[in-house]
């Protein structure tokens, strides 16, 4: 679906996803990475070009390129799906980083930025997600998020290779959702103790000692622990 709804917010940005993202987006995908999609894996800019231009033709899907705000680098994609305003529903899925994003602020930030949308300005009622039951990496990141676990639909798709997929349903309720916001502000705003170097001293052999000592940094999108 085409759309204008432009999210932004801790140093990311989240666009409408075009065809202009391709080549960002095709050299961040591998065959491991995507092992937990449901689509088939968009090979090289012409597969990424094709993947785009489906999403974008698929109603039920109001999807985003996730950007770096301060380099301008196009860092992965998420999506809505199955919007429902009668019903006050929407789901989160579609979602990649590039692997270089992994445990930094990507996720957190991205995640913030399209609950608060849909709880704040869509008003629904409920947010689901749906992670592939082999995908230990999602499972872990939707636990820590404080999304509520409801169970596994067994055998729920077919994954591109062929095989029947499970899908582990996770959801966050509006009345969770300050709770939820709490803990994702606090991953994104809190600083960080990381080792730095002191100043070089000489040993009692003459050899160049440095001290390690500990500093607290604010977070600096792309370096704060997921």
């Amino acid at each position: 679906m085409q759309h204008d709804v432009v999210l932004e917010g801790h140093g990311f940005r989240l666009e409408p996803l075009a065809v202009a993202h391709a080549g960002a987006l095709a050299q961040i995908v591998d065959p491991t990475m995507w092992a937990g999609m449901s689509t088939t894996l968009p090979a090289g800019e012409v597969g990424m070009v094709n993947f785009i231009e489906d999403t974008r033709a698929t109603r039920a899907l109001t999807a985003f390129a996730v950007v770096d705000a301060g380099s301008g680098l196009v860092v992965g994609s998420t999506a809505f799906r199955d919007l429902s305003l009668d019903d006050r529903r929407v789901e989160i899925g579609r979602t990649f980083y590039a692997r270089s994003t992994w445990g930094s602020l990507v996720n957190p930030v991205s995640k913030w930025l399209l609950l608060r949308h849909a709880f704040e300005s869509w008003d629904v009622h409920r947010v689901g997600f749906r992670v592939d039951a082999r995908n230990a990496r999602s499972l872990a990141a939707m636990r820590r998020l404080g999304a509520y676990e409801e169970g596994v639909m067994r055998g729920h798709r077919t994954a591109p290779d062929g095989t029947r997929a499970d899908s582990v349903c996770f959801s966050i309720l509006a009345h969770e959702w300050a709770g939820v916001e709490l803990g994702l502000l606090a991953r994104i705003t809190s600083p960080r103790i990381v080792p730095v170097l002191g100043p070089v001293e000489m040993s009692a052999a003459g050899e160049p000692v440095t001290t390690p000592l500990l500093s607290v940094v604010p977070p600096v999108a792309g370096h704060v622990a997921d």
